[in-house]
């Protein structure tokens, strides 16, 4: 039989009532996003189905899994995402929850956000891509993936190379891959058919559309100077070939909700594992040493949307904590991607399971 999330052994978990309490402050920012979308921007038509009445996101925490250096505890990771995946699906066993998103015959994604690593090139903050990759990489072992289907890829080589990650394009290991050479790079690995953006259009990465079977979304919560901030819905800026043609109006109008919204993403993107080890609170997307902060934390939902909103709420604790003014309230392109049946943003609608395991 399997554990109610307040009977995991180690773990302590909070009910939604009372983490939403203590979480008022951001929620309040939450459901203010959600009004200044509405009055600023008109609903966009509904692309896709409203989504389920409610969207589960599992939270786990270990304040021992990071220090503040960046210094990863892997053991201790590997043992986070296990038990937040075997939570999420209920099932028994690690390998068994893996198969409920993939199977051993998919080739496997592991989408990254190297962009923004410069100044802190060559330090311990960079850490925690590869034990991320590494802790994915062990349970989708576990569950029949063998390293030739393993995909680990970005936008660009150069700031794959920037996290420290060394490419290997070749099959019968894992590969680490790009979609061009540099973010400057107007050229790459694109697929030549063009999906509607809005009243534009783009094309998808051939990773995503040749390679990849099955995609794993591995964001990190960012502030953004357009966006104002970047998680899983924002990474697909690094999936498409035209972003820059989608900062306009604090990425929207067309812009993030929209690139979702391409049926291929949707279908193609089985799970987010948002990378909260580390917070960017201030000056993102790029790295900056003084507003990085140790979150020890992971997120793991398959609603792009119910993530990004927890994530958000998470962001602004730290924020709050730092006596910076909370951002919630100008973010637009969550609520918006609510508002194209792309998932649910409200935090009534998001069943919540935090876990502390120390």
């Amino acid at each position: 039989m399997n554990k109610r999330p307040s009977e995991i052994d180690g773990a302590a978990c909070i009910p939604r009532r009372q983490f939403l309490k203590q979480s008022a402050l951001a929620a309040a920012g939450l459901a203010a996003t959600g009004r200044l979308a509405s009055a600023r921007i008109k609903p966009a038509l509904r692309l896709v189905p409203a989504a389920a009445a409610k969207s589960k996101v599992v939270w786990i925490h270990h304040s021992k899994v990071i220090d503040a250096a960046g210094r990863v505890e892997a053991p201790l990771l590997q043992e986070m995402l296990d038990k937040a995946l075997t939570t999420f699906t209920g099932k028994g066993s690690i390998a068994d929850a893996w198969r409920q998103f993939i199977s051993p015959e998919d080739v496997v994604g592991l989408k990254l956000n190297t962009l923004g690593l410069t100044a802190i090139r060559g330090m311990d903050y960079l850490q925690h891509f590869p034990a991320i990759i590494g802790a994915l990489s062990s349970g989708l072992k576990k569950a029949g993936v063998k390293d030739s289907n393993l995909v680990v890829w970005d936008r660009s080589e150069e700031e794959m190379k920037d996290a420290g990650l060394v490419l290997q394009p070749d099959p019968g290991s894992i590969r680490y891959i790009a979609n061009k050479s540099g973010p400057r790079d107007r050229e790459g690995k694109y697929s030549q058919t063009r999906h509607p953006v809005g009243s534009k259009s783009s094309r998808l990465s051939a990773i995503w559309t040749d390679i990849c079977s099955a995609v794993i979304n591995v964001p990190i919560p960012k502030t953004h100077g357009q966006a104002v901030f970047t998680n899983a819905l924002k990474m697909h800026y690094g999936t498409i070939d035209n972003a820059f043609e989608f900062h306009a109006n604090g990425c929207s109008k067309p812009g993030i909700a929209e690139v979702n919204a391409i049926p291929l993403i949707r279908q193609r993107q089985k799970l987010v594992v948002s990378d909260a080890l580390l917070l960017a609170i201030e000056g993102g997307p790029r790295w900056d040493r003084r507003f990085i902060r140790p979150a020890g934390g992971l997120l793991v939902g398959t609603d792009p949307v119910a993530v990004d909103a927890v994530a958000l709420m998470m962001l602004d604790e730290k924020r709050v904590a730092d006596k910076m003014e909370a951002i919630a309230p100008r973010v637009s392109h969550i609520a918006l991607a609510e508002e194209l049946g792309l998932g649910n943003s409200r935090l009534e609608n998001i069943d919540l399971v935090k876990i502390e395991l120390g």
